[in-house]
């Protein structure tokens, strides 16, 4: 698998606002709009569409808390937030070093919670709304790659349980897609399903 840095230099590209989705298989913007007909006498319709649906997330159970122990599911946390601040996502998050390890601490907690650990998260936050907390930053597609690139190294890194491991990654690599929200493309999210990232983690 090969995770690309980020760009941030790019085309505003907004969610739609549509009723029922209906997503086409694949999408040309030629053939949304007769431009030959702009202008005329009745008026040129695009039909409604989508980006991409956002897939089915199944969150932990709490055998990956048992299992992994939640003082290595906080280390994890920490650990990935250590490789962002030392990659090409820190300017996503600002230069504030102790704000960005204050949040790492907080995501730490939620983490922990969803595991099956002490709910401290929810008792300070509320609800999770995670893609919300999110939107003050620019999140690309290739960002939420690289950021899945350095999930993979901090879970190496920190000698996650093979025998849970599979459950964690398909809970962030499904719940990442909805922190994007600055599209580049129109081609839906690339995903990396466990067996196509399964090698990284043995030997």
């Amino acid at each position: 698998m090969s995770m690309e840095n980020s760009s941030h230099s790019v085309p505003f590209i907004p969610f739609p606002k549509i009723g029922a989705p209906a997503l086409p298989p694949t999408f040309s913007e030629s053939s949304t709009m007769d431009i030959d007909r702009l202008g005329a006498d009745s008026p040129v319709v695009r039909p409604q569409m989508v980006d991409f649906f956002y897939p089915e997330s199944a969150f932990p159970t709490r055998r990956v808390g048992e299992v992994a122990g939640f003082d290595m599911i906080r280390n994890l946390v920490l650990r990935h937030h250590e490789l962002i601040w030392n990659s090409p996502l820190r300017p996503i998050f600002g230069e504030d070093e102790a704000h960005f390890l204050s949040a790492a601490e907080r995501t730490a907690r939620f983490h922990v919670e969803v595991c099956g650990g002490e709910k401290s998260y929810t008792r300070e936050r509320g609800q999770p709304r995670l893609r919300s907390r999110h939107f003050p930053f620019t999140i690309t597609e290739k960002d939420r790659e690289l950021w899945l690139e350095l999930y993979i190294q901090a879970l190496v890194a920190v000698r996650f349980p093979r025998e849970v491991i599979e459950e964690y990654w398909q809970w962030i690599e499904s719940l990442s897609i909805r922190m994007i929200n600055r599209r580049t493309t129109f081609d839906p999210p690339k995903r990396f399903p466990w067996e196509s990232v399964r090698h990284r983690f043995e030997g």
